[in-house]
């Protein structure tokens, strides 16, 4: 099967109405959404991220996963997976490339009638069947620290091992996608050190908050909940480091009845939850992994 991710690009104009973005592809002759094959060693994220880039230009902030399609493509399955991502409107002048000759901005009813797949099509009715504007709370898992074993003193003071230091960098990456404006973390050192580079890299200033470490959690895990639901009422792109043992009793803490019941994988050292709210209100989750 070949594995593909995509984006849907949006956009508010100055009376407050919706235009989504196609292009049109000389080689096939089509309108489409911007989407492309996953390289080696890329995330499907980071995959839609690049092709969003390559194909309009265009920098914008990653928010929900709409889902995927399949269909056949030169007698082979084809799997996409779509995000949509949303720019200021004022995105500067489109320049054609090799593969992307023309770009639109439609509003939603004519970019339906406009785009020539039914796959498209089925990703502009998922992304108009729900909440356009979302900001994004990012649940982080600390990355790779060492063993507990392996270390002799206090295991707040416990530090990162070189695959997580390795793995702290590659986050400046991995959510390079998604809009932040603030960052907290438990002030454990694992967790400091996980956040730093991203921190430094996007000039965000990082909040350490006691309420998520593990120490605090044995004595009272409803004070992680409580943090996090005031900070979700927020209006903000934010992004919360803590551990294994909090994530979870954090997360079914703050979502919402729908949501209560999905199943939630366990977190990998680096991986994250992804959680959409509109007003303070949870409307979507999504799970990304460093690895995938």
């Amino acid at each position: 099967m070949i594995r593909a991710a995509g984006a849907l690009l949006w956009r508010e104009t100055a009376d407050l109405t919706i235009e989504i973005a196609l292009i049109h592809r000389p080689r096939y002759d089509d309108w489409t959404l911007p989407k492309g094959k996953i390289e080696e060693g890329e995330t499907a994220l980071q995959c839609a991220y690049r092709e969003l880039i390559e194909e309009t230009g265009i920098k914008a902030s990653f928010t929900r996963q709409l889902g995927s399609v399949e269909y056949e493509e030169s007698e082979q399955r084809k799997r996409v997976i779509f995000w949509a991502a949303r720019c200021a409107l004022d995105t500067g002048n489109f320049t054609a490339n090799e593969e992307v000759d023309q770009l639109t901005w439609l509003a939603p009813e004519d970019a339906l009638a406009q785009a020539t797949h039914e796959s498209d099509r089925q990703m502009i009715e998922n992304f108009l069947s729900q909440e356009q504007h979302t900001d994004t709370l990012i649940i982080l898992r600390h990355t790779k620290a060492l063993e507990r074993g392996d270390w002799d003193e206090e295991d707040s003071e416990r530090t990162l091992n070189e695959v997580g230091f390795d793995q702290a960098q590659l986050l400046i990456k991995h959510l390079e996608p998604f809009a932040l404006d603030e960052i907290y973390t438990s002030d454990y050192v694992r967790c400091v050190q996980t956040v730093t580079p991203l921190a430094h890299s996007r000039g965000i200033a990082i909040t350490q908050v006691p309420s998520l470490n593990e120490r605090t959690f044995e004595e009272d895990p409803l004070r992680s909940v409580a943090f996090a639901n005031a900070l979700k009422q927020d209006e903000k792109n934010i992004l919360i480091c803590s551990h294994n043992p909090v994530i979870p009793t954090m997360l079914r803490g703050i979502l919402n009845t729908k949501l209560k019941n999905k199943d939630l994988i366990k977190l990998e050292p680096g991986d994250a939850w992804i959680v959409h709210r509109v007003r303070g209100e949870i409307v979507g989750l999504d799970y990304l992994s460093i690895g995938n």
